[in-house]
Parts: C-alpha cells; structure tokens; sequence
C-alpha cells in the first residue's frame, strides 16, 4: 500500500463518518430533510463515480463510491416514499 492508498483510505472513513448519522437518522424517521433533486443528483453523481474507480481499479475510491452510492440511495428513498406519520 503506498502513501496516496492511504490518502484514499483515510478519505473514505472521514467521508463514511459523515454520511453515517444522516442515514441512520432518515432510516429511524422515515423522510430525509434533503430536496429530491439533490438526493437525485447526488446519487447519480456518486454511482458514475462508483463506475469510473472501477475502471481505475482503484480500491479505496471503489469502496466510496459504493458506500456514499448506498447511502444517497437510501435518503433518495426515503425522499421519495417518506414513511407516513400515525
């Protein structure tokens, strides 16, 4: 593994950080507080960037473009299907 592995891995934890508690908060109340459009661009951005480091074969931008494509997935979800309120 050289230096700019690391740099990728490192990346990848910080941005993973982030992405965490906004998902699991959307999962526990059902609706996200995003705009559909970005939850849609975003998830377009970040699936045609998940499909660019596998060309590259770049395992660290692999694995975040996966993980951030998962995770723009499911706000897009519950963006768009918001669970109803009883």
């Amino acid at each position: 593994m050289n230096t700019l592995d690391m740099l990728g891995y490192g990346g990848f934890i910080f941005l993973a950080i982030c992405w965490i508690p906004q998902t699991i908060e959307t999962i526990k109340n059902g609706r996200v507080a995003m705009e559909r459009s970005f939850l849609l661009m975003y998830a377009i951005g970040a699936g045609l960037l998940m499909v660019q480091a596998i060309g590259l074969e770049n395992l660290p931008l692999i694995l975040l473009n996966s993980y951030t494509t998962l995770a723009s997935l499911i706000n897009l979800y519950y963006g768009v299907f918001p669970r109803k309120e009883f």
